[in-house]
């Protein structure tokens, strides 16, 4: 028996077992029964059927066959391009459905009956020529789901074999004929194919079935509630869930934008999925309310999430308003009852009124109304009699010298910027007119005014 064994393996590992025996003889027994063990792991994996029956080398009578869909491209559970087959079985002559390549069996469904849960066309999005056909399987002897038979049909192609079978007539260009027939076909071999988007929906059905786009996780799909499901795909895992396994639901990470929805199954899971377009929200809602399905939105746990944050907000208000008490103690009066306009410069003891000359410097209440009294004051200056008496003109030169002029009514002008035939201008001085005398011979001091 070893040295059958020996000889099953190849060459260049069976040289290095013979080496290790040769050394230590024995260790080939425990070898052989290695080998053994996982020969016969080998055969268990290879009779499990987690996703159908996988068989191969089996071809399918022509006479046996039922209906017949070439070259479907299938994505789930292989992924290639095969032929879909309704035919009986070799053995017990039930229908079965079954995948092929080259005429060979790659996979069977059997008993469909009971393995196929629910099976329906639904569209592509984007792309108007194509449909998918999707079957959701039972492991065989498992109520749990394994994965699902995922098939994409090209409508004109899909025609275009129907005409050729003669099943519809050459001139047929209505899609929606093939979708009749395999129904019937599916019928008659133990289950039904919905077709929940058709124009033709029972008018009794409250409720049409839509699509949305939406991510689960980092993965891009489409959510598709149907009458009695809601199916996230078309990339692995393919979620499927009842509706009446659904309990609640509930919205969050709200934006302008997009929401999330997170459905709670019975078994207390949760599948969230995201990025959902706001424009789905009262189609989504519509179908969750007709359904039952309670919304928790607003459940207990959501909302102490909610009171914290109100909380913090109310926290941070109170400091500002503890602030506000503090700076009112110190200065005797609240911020808010001072007036937005209010200007107190009045009050102030240190408070000086405008000047009402535009240099800034004050007059005589008595020289105003002396000037506005016959409104031509500086006319008058200039037309002094040369013969007034020269004591007036001293007693007015006298009165100058006792006005005192504050110092801010000098415009200051460094002296260098004057031109130098003139002198710099000083005040209300430059009003006044003084009749200087140019004849030298007249002069005692010859500062150009004559004295008595």
């Amino acid at each position: 028996m070893s040295a059958n064994f020996l000889e099953t393996l190849p060459q260049e590992l069976r040289s290095k077992v013979e080496k290790i025996t040769a050394v230590i003889p024995n260790s080939l027994p425990i070898f052989e029964e290695l080998y053994n063990y996982g020969l016969s792991q080998t055969n268990e994996l290879s009779h499990k059927k987690p996703k159908g029956e996988q068989v191969t080398n089996k071809r399918v009578d022509s006479a046996n066959v039922i209906f017949k869909l070439d070259n479907a491209s299938v994505l789930s559970p292989l992924r290639k391009k095969l032929d879909f087959v309704f035919h009986l079985s070799e053995s017990d002559k039930q229908p079965v459905i079954s995948l092929l390549k080259d005429g060979n069996i790659e996979y069977t469904i059997a008993d469909l009956k009971n393995n196929i849960s629910m099976a329906a066309f639904l569209p592509i999005p984007e792309k108007s020529n194509m449909v998918y056909l999707f079957l959701e399987c039972r492991t065989p002897g498992n109520t749990k789901y394994a994965d699902p038979i995922l098939l994409t049909l090209s409508k004109s192609a899909t025609l275009l074999q129907f005409q050729k079978m003669g099943i519809i007539p050459n001139s047929e260009k209505d899609f929606k004929k093939c979708i009749d027939y395999m129904r019937k076909q599916a019928i008659l071999t133990g289950f039904r194919i919905i077709d929940p988007f058709s124009n033709n929906t029972n008018a009794q059905e409250k409720l049409k079935s839509f699509y949305v786009a939406c991510h689960r996780g980092t993965k891009e799909g489409m959510l598709y509630f149907l009458p009695d499901h809601i199916l996230f795909g078309f990339k692995k895992p393919i979620l499927l869930f009842k509706s009446t396994d659904i309990v609640s639901i509930t919205y969050s990470s709200i934006t302008r934008l997009t929401f999330n929805v997170t459905l709670i199954t019975k078994d207390e899971q949760k599948y969230e999925f995201s990025m959902i377009d706001q424009t789905e929200y009262a189609k989504i809602d519509e179908y969750v309310k007709m359904k039952e399905v309670t919304d928790k939105s607003m459940s207990e746990e959501l909302k102490a999430t909610k009171a914290l944050k109100r909380s913090q907000q109310n926290e941070g208000e109170s400091i500002l308003k503890e602030a506000e008490a503090q700076i009112s103690g110190q200065q005797g009066t609240s911020i808010a009852d001072i007036p937005n306009d209010s200007d107190d410069e009045e009050n102030d003891q240190d408070f000086q009124a405008e000047s009402d000359l535009s240099d800034g410097s004050d007059r005589d209440e008595e020289d105003e109304s002396d000037d506005d009294s016959d409104g031509n004051g500086s006319d008058e200056a200039e037309e002094v009699d040369e013969e007034e008496d020269e004591g007036d003109i001293e007693e007015i030169g006298n009165n100058i010298a006792d006005v005192e002029i504050p110092e801010d009514s000098f415009k200051e002008e460094p002296l260098a910027d004057q031109p130098s035939n003139e002198l710099p201008t000083m005040g209300s001085l430059e009003d006044i007119a003084v009749e200087v005398d140019d004849d030298d011979d007249d002069d005692e001091d010859g500062s150009g005014v004559e004295y008595d």
